[in-house]
């Protein structure tokens, strides 16, 4: 038996536990939620990517450096 099988039937085994009136409540939580995964891949599959615009300012000189050192003086900042 699969793992998924196994669940499954532990699932029902505790549904068929519970007393008759309860059954409607787990129906409509069942129903929540594959109402909400529905919602969650409709909104997944709707989201667009974002498109920043680019500015481009040229290559960057050969000798720059981005060294703290280098930005800074070392008047101990």
């Amino acid at each position: 038996m699969s793992v998924a099988m196994h669940k499954t039937q532990m699932l029902l085994e505790k549904i068929q536990s519970l007393p008759e009136d309860r059954f409607a409540q787990v129906e409509d939580f069942v129903d929540f939620l594959k109402e909400r995964t529905a919602r969650e891949e409709e909104v997944a599959d709707k989201k667009e990517t974002l498109d920043f615009p680019v500015i481009s300012v040229g290559k960057w000189p050969k000798d720059l450096s981005l060294r703290r050192e280098d930005m800074y003086s070392d008047d101990g900042r």
